[in-house]
């Protein structure tokens, strides 16, 4: 027992301290973060962060710039992976993509974890750096003054609202029936119901008072597992009767852990658990599904910089070497379920605790600290760091069924399995979700034509970026149509009234249909156009040299998703075009003040 405990405790060392390989070089990582602590769901008025929460996650920002920006080695808990080029003391916020769902308390996440990822800048305490944060500081009768609060630094962070096109990618589930109603599905199933009746006794033994009047007696049940749950992790922090409760009287040994135990079967069962779906749909993971677009074409972007060589008159890419999208649990579900991630690890079957961090760290190995020129020589890795009591260098998990001795995965695998599970296209969304969205009631399957690099424009006439040319074709739409129902209506006699709006069947294939757009071969970035999550993309890579790993067991129960491997991906989806909606996509968010 004892030799079978080193074992195991010893492959974990292997798993962590690699990432310590002073041989193995970041080139750029892209996180989803969940929010600090909360006032809990069913409390009423709008959800809050705590003075807790914000340190939770001013603690975690400080400790990943320990781990990717600071040249100090002895800085942060999570290790140290330096990214080169990261400006060390000064926010430059091109540097950063960072976004934010709509949420009072999450967007005070943002800005505590900002906090410690890049601390206010004072010149006093930093003679090595730079006088100032930035010239404006100098006035014109020669003195200089510095930002609020001791030099603190600004950072841009876009917000994505309901009526923004982009929150799909950090909050899948958000105005998506479809996924909901699946989601649902669990509550009508035999093992609901079964857990349900074996807990009710349990529930029912719960002091009503510990819940300060905002949940009765009868709703103390299996149901509200989650919310029940959400409300008593926070009470057993702030409120020092439920602590004592949950903590010191005998009657309630082992009850926390309960409440635990059964809000995380819930989670699991209503957004993960995707390897026994009915169906390749797995709309109950959408918020995993449009998240893989997005962690995918941030490391396209990054790629495509470093290996593209443009001409004089093309826009360079927008590109980020960290990424930080901020949202709930949901997404963190989904994708682990998703990537298979809960096979090696049963502990991600649950809900991630506060300030929970998903890292993904694109990496190459050996002497050379450059970018590497080939895309067969880059590395994609998955982190994960279950809140912010873990200290150390969070532990790495291996993806899509790999075994736990094979955590690196090569780059053309990782963006071949990520094309297979994402939802990219904001139409291919709409049609699943069937969403009610202001956005998706203008899509449709036009599409603009993308020229490939050295190809003429056989279109002729001026060019017109895809956002103009959606505006245009919308217009004129609208326009004839209006024209012709108002000659009906006179001629005809039609009149209009209201019918439920039922169920769109998508034509573009649903899951399998959005799941390439990422591999596609024949995409090109136009001059002048940005591409929203996911879309850049490269040729193929038939003969591309792919390593060998081995996989588990369970690997065959996805087959049904994943499909076979190789050329097939690339045959089945041809299309040299996106959405026109798409393109409008790229354009910046505009924050909002929420605070």
């Amino acid at each position: 027992m004892l030799a079978l405990l080193l074992v195991v405790m010893a492959a974990a060392w292997l798993i962590e301290a690699q990432n310590e390989n002073p041989s193995e070089h970041v080139h750029g990582a892209v996180m989803f973060i969940r929010t600090g602590e909360r006032t809990p769901w069913i409390v009423d008025g709008p959800r809050t962060l705590s003075a807790f929460g914000a340190q939770q996650m001013y603690n975690l920002g400080s400790n990943i710039r320990g781990r990717y920006i600071s040249v100090n080695n002895d800085e942060g808990l999570m290790g140290h992976q330096h990214i080169a080029g990261m400006s060390p003391n000064i926010l430059n916020n091109d540097q950063f993509l960072i976004q934010s769902i709509d949420a009072p308390y999450v967007l005070s996440s943002t800005q505590a974890f900002m906090q410690g990822l890049y601390p206010p800048y004072s010149p006093a305490s930093n003679t090595s750096g730079p006088s100032l944060l930035d010239t404006s500081g100098i006035l014109a009768n020669g003195t200089a003054i510095n930002f609020p609060l001791g030099g603190y630094q600004y950072p841009e962070i876009n917000v994505a609202g309901p009526l923004d096109p982009n929150s799909v990618y950090i909050a899948g589930t958000q105005n998506c029936p479809e996924s909901m109603k699946e989601s649902n599905m669990y509550m009508t199933t035999d093992q609901f119901l079964d857990t349900r009746t074996a807990s009710e006794s349990f529930y029912q033994a719960l002091d009503e008072t510990m819940f300060n009047g905002y949940l009765s007696q009868d709703r103390i049940d299996y149901l509200n597992a989650i919310e029940i749950y959400d409300y008593l992790t926070y009470a057993y922090t702030h409120d020092v009767d439920v602590y004592e409760t949950l903590a010191n009287d005998s009657t309630y040994f082992g009850v926390y852990d309960k409440l635990r135990y059964l809000a995380d079967e819930q989670a699991w069962y209503l957004w993960g658990n995707t390897s026994t779906s009915s169906s390749d749909n797995d709309y109950r993971a959408m918020a995993g599904r449009t998240l893989a677009a997005l962690v995918l074409g941030q490391f396209q972007k990054i790629i495509m910089n470093h290996t593209t060589t443009l001409d004089a008159n093309d826009v360079p890419i927008e590109w980020h070497p960290m990424s930080l999208f901020f949202g709930e649990h949901e997404p963190i579900i989904s994708l682990t379920s998703l990537m298979l991630v809960d096979y090696t690890s049963k502990d991600f079957r649950a809900l991630p605790p506060f300030a929970s961090t998903m890292i993904f760290e694109l990496f190459s190995s050996g002497p050379d600290t450059s970018f590497p020129t080939r895309q067969e020589d880059l590395w994609v890795r998955f982190l994960f760091q279950n809140g912010t009591d873990y200290e150390g260098s969070p532990p790495v998990y291996p993806m899509f069924g790999n075994s736990r001795n094979d955590v690196n995965m090569p780059w053309i695998d990782f963006q071949d399995l990520m094309s297979r599970i994402m939802t990219n296209a904001l139409s291919d969304w709409c049609e699943q979700c069937n969403s009610p969205s202001l956005f998706c009631w203008g899509v449709d399957n036009s599409t603009i034509e993308i020229t490939m690099e050295g190809q003429e424009n056989t279109s002729g006439g001026s060019k017109v970026s895809p956002t103009v040319a959606g505006v245009i074709g919308a217009v004129v739409t609208l326009a004839v149509a209006g024209l012709l129902f108002a000659i009906a209506m006179f001629l005809g006699g039609i009149r209009f009234h209201r019918v439920q709006r039922g169920s769109k069947k998508s034509d573009l294939g649903g899951f399998k249909g959005s799941a390439k757009l990422a591999s596609d071969a024949d995409l090109h970035l136009p001059k002048n156009g940005a591409p929203p999550a996911g879309i850049v993309s490269f040729g193929g890579s038939d003969s591309a040299k792919k390593g060998t790993h081995e996989r588990i067991g369970s690997w065959e129960l996805r087959q049904k998703e994943f499909g076979s491997k190789g050329g097939d991906l690339g045959d089945e989806s041809q299309r040299a075009s996106f959405e026109a909606i798409e393109a409008a996509m790229s354009r910046p968010v505009e924050p909002h003040d929420r605070i």
